[in-house]
């Protein structure tokens, strides 16, 4: 368990399979980087699939902030109704008038040998923050939108069933050898969150460094501020990440997340190193800016 405090070990949860040995997956490959365009009508999922296919890119980090969707369809954490899993998705929730997203990313990747999408969205309803995991087949764009992507082309990212938590999965995929100033990375179960992060900066000699994507679920949360999450449903949503990590020393990680909890309330804030591990899994994309 990577650098968990005995408060953030006495909040581990024990998932219903057996633990997996490798609890940080993570590859470094070029980055590849530009925008997409997608046009009113066309399903999220199919819009975005398409034009990166067309690029070649065989996973990506997706800034979907700025986007209009209409109608969209997404889901939230909840508890979990059977020992087969620590926490579920709640039933489908629809949104039939014009929803503008007003922060949000997305992996893309495949499942069963398709394109596959896993995106975490935040926008506006009235006065209330609202946020929620988007389901890309069910949602459509509302009007012509510009959506920025950095990916790979060496490095995949392929959703399959783990074992351990009882979930399909988003995990990096790679053939051969590939370097570069792209990683992809993926944080399993029981992990601090923060620590695994720098681990990874460390695995690949990073000293500088900025997360462009940031995905998953904590065990409720600790924050910097002193805000405690005790119920352990969440999705998280990585909001500004920036990593200094000298060869020698502690490394600096200023990151921000946004938190969904199982009633829907945001909560957003600096999450505490050591105190938050992980709940299911976190999908990490990093651009290294030690050149």
């Amino acid at each position: 368990m990577t650098e968990l405090s005995e408060a953030g070990m006495a909040r581990c949860i024990l998932q219903p399979g057996p633990v997996h040995p490798n609890r940080i997956e993570s590859f470094t490959a070029p980055l590849v980087t530009g925008e997409i365009t997608l046009e009113t009508g066309e399903v999220l999922m199919d819009g975005i699939s398409s034009r990166l296919e067309e690029i070649g890119l065989r996973s990506a980090a997706l800034d979907l902030a700025g986007a209009a969707l209409q109608p969209m369809q997404f889901v939230m954490p909840t508890y979990s109704q059977d020992a087969e899993h620590v926490a579920f998705y709640s039933h489908t929730h629809h949104r039939e008038s014009v929803v503008r997203v007003t922060e949000g990313t997305a992996t893309y990747g495949t499942k069963d040998g398709e394109p596959f999408l896993h995106g975490h969205l935040l926008w506006q309803e009235g006065d209330m923050p609202c946020g929620g995991h988007v389901l890309p087949g069910l949602t459509k764009v509302a009007e012509p939108c510009t959506i920025r992507y950095a990916g790979a082309r060496e490095i995949g990212m392929d959703a399959r069933y783990d074992q351990e938590t009882n979930f399909t999965l988003f995990g990096p995929i790679v053939d051969g050898d590939p370097n570069g100033d792209f990683v992809v990375a993926r944080i399993r179960c029981n992990e601090d969150l923060v620590g695994a992060i720098e681990q990874v900066c460390r695995r690949h000699e990073i000293s500088q460094a900025r997360i462009l994507s940031l995905i998953g679920s904590t065990v409720g949360a600790r924050f910097e501020n002193g805000l405690a999450i005790d119920a352990i449903p969440t999705e998280i949503l990585g909001l500004k990440g920036d990593i200094q990590c000298p060869q020698q020393g502690s490394a600096t990680i200023d990151l921000t997340i946004a938190l969904i909890d199982a009633d829907g309330e945001i909560h957003r804030g600096r999450p505490l190193p050591g105190e938050n591990p992980v709940l299911i899994c976190a999908e990490v994309f990093l651009q290294k800016l030690d050149s």
